[in-house]
Order: structure tokens, then sequence, then C-alpha cells
């Protein structure tokens, strides 16, 4: 499957460019709606209960809905799946494995909880989620590696979701390890820092190797914050 599933959310969304290509399958949940309209994307889906859109969409929402099932799914507000775990399986089930969320950190916390476990439900179903605003970009790691992408420059901060991570590798970044157990009550992974090119704790003067996370078992939270906002706590 080409193409990425793009779930604009309707929680706090400050202006940033959202990352809508052609192949890309974007659905609107809720009230993401309005960020989208904003921005002059026009969704494939539109999703939701609808209990945070305002009657200035009815029309809207009707158009959506005479376009039918395939572009239009009205959930009850009585449910187990939040809207965006509803779009979440949707995609997964067409088929996507990248996954991009917008409007899912600001707001409620209680939301924002719940969409770092339907970032956990995509990973254990074999996509990879971010949840991007201006400030960080969030997803879930599990076993295997992720790279830090070339010319990141902030802090990255990994928070055990399992009760324990086993054989955790730390390279290229400013406080490495070496086949680490991490615990979900201490966290010791918050605000690791990249190098500047040509800064190797390490052997001084030499270009600082590859930055990636390595987990042998066990899934965590990476939260990758640019280094303008960056805050020490």
């Amino acid at each position: 499957m080409s193409g990425r599933c793009i779930m604009m959310c309707a929680g706090d969304f400050h202006p940033m460019e959202i990352d809508a290509q052609k192949d890309d399958f974007v659905i609107a949940v809720d009230g993401g709606l309005k960020f989208l309209m904003e921005a002059g994307i026009e969704p494939d889906l539109l999703l939701g209960d609808f209990d945070s859109l305002e009657g200035e969409f009815t029309e809207t929402i009707e158009m959506y809905r005479a376009r039918g099932e395939e572009h239009f799914l009205q959930l009850p507000v009585v449910k187990n799946d939040t809207d965006t775990m509803a779009a979440a399986r949707i995609g997964i089930r067409k088929g996507y494995r990248e996954f991009l969320i917008y409007g899912g950190t600001g707001g409620r916390p209680d939301h924002f909880m719940a969409n770092i476990q339907t970032m956990n439900w995509i990973q254990r179903n074999g996509g990879q989620a971010f949840m991007l605003d201006r400030e960080a970009r969030m997803t879930v790691i599990g076993p295997g590696i992720f790279r830090i992408p070339d010319g990141f420059d902030g802090t990255v901060s990994m928070f055990a979701l399992d009760r324990r991570l086993e054989g955790v590798t730390i390279r290229g970044m400013k406080y490495c390890l070496e086949n680490a157990t991490v615990t979900n009550d201490y966290p010791v992974g918050i605000s690791n820092e990249t190098l500047p090119r040509g800064e190797d704790p390490g052997a001084a003067g030499k270009e600082p190797e590859e930055a990636f996370y390595s987990i042998g078992e066990g899934t965590a939270l990476l939260i990758m914050t640019e280094k303008l906002i960056n805050r020490h706590h």
C-alpha cells in the first residue's frame, strides 16, 4: 500500500503545515474537519459521532453523508472505541502502515492518553504512527531498531509503556545505553540529546555515529522535541 493514513483529530491544534500528499488517505476525525477545511484539505473520509462539531458544519456533514459509506461514517456517541481508534482500525484494514495523527495532543489529557494507546495498537498491528504538533513528534516503538531521522536536532525522551523494557540500547546520543533494562516507574529516558556534527562523547573530533534506539523486548513511547523549545526540568 503506497501512501499514508492521515488522521486529523479535534484536539487543540496550533497552525502548522499538514503533510498531506497525493497518495495519502485523509480522515477527518469528528471536529478535526474544521482544521482540514481551514487548511484547504478535503478529507477522503469524514468519521465521528460529531459531538465536537457545531451547527455551522451541518451542511458539510450532510454533503459527506450523501457520498456514501466510503466517505462517511457516523459513530454512536456511546461506544467502546474512541473516534480516533475507529479511524485507526479503518486505516489498518485498508492496508496502510504509516499513520500521521494531527490534533491529538492538545486539550484533554485523557484524550491525549487514549491517542497514545491508539498508537500502541497501531504498532502492535504492524503499523507505525506519529502524533505531531508544533513542538514535538511522538511514536510508539517496539522490539527492533528505531533510527532518529537525519537532521533532527533536539531532545529525545523514551518512556516504557510495558512494565519492563529489556535489551535497551541507545547509540549516537549524548547519553547512551547498552543492553539495559528500563521500567515504567522510573523516567530515566527523559531528555536525551542529539549531538552536534563533529561532537562525539567517546572520540573527540569524530563525526557522531548514527543515532538510534533499540529494544529487545517491550514497547515504549518516544517523544522527539525540537531544540528551539527544549526545556530542562
